[in-house]
């Protein structure tokens, strides 16, 4: 089985990191843990440099955290930064392209803005995805 993880550092998405673990352990599960900085670069020259370092540094810092829950256990697991304005798009796209037969995802996401991205990301990805989704609380 092969598992996407979308993940934001959150506590909820954090769960669903958890979860994929669970998953890796108990039934071999392949899992990729995906966080998308909720930008474009094209759409966004004209804004200072340090906003985007700072969106990717985020997407960074919530991958190494999920992946270091992994590295303790010893089980392998992939990391993929994505940018966009949608996330939900970007998880979508790399769930079709990489055939995966899961996504696990937060219900919502960190707070602010980023909350209600996640949030309408989640709904999204529930609508359009090629595969099972769990969302977890």
């Amino acid at each position: 089985m092969k598992v996407l993880v979308a993940t934001d550092g959150s506590e909820n998405s954090m769960k669903a990191v958890k979860r994929a673990l669970e998953l890796a352990e108990n039934e071999g599960a392949k899992v990729t843990l995906m966080s998308v900085a909720f930008y474009s670069k094209d759409d966004f020259d004209d804004m200072p440099p340090n906003i985007q370092d700072k969106l990717e540094d985020h997407a960074e810092a919530a991958l190494k955290k999920a992946k270091s829950i992994f590295d303790k256990k010893g089980i392998a697991v992939e990391t993929v930064v994505e940018a966009g304005v949608v996330p939900a798009n970007n998880i979508i796209k790399k769930a079709k392209d990489g055939k995966f037969d899961r996504i696990i995802m937060g219900s919502t996401g960190v707070t602010g803005l980023a909350r209600a991205l996640m949030g309408s990301t989640a709904a999204k990805v529930v609508s359009n995805a090629p595969c099972s989704v769990s969302i977890i609380r």
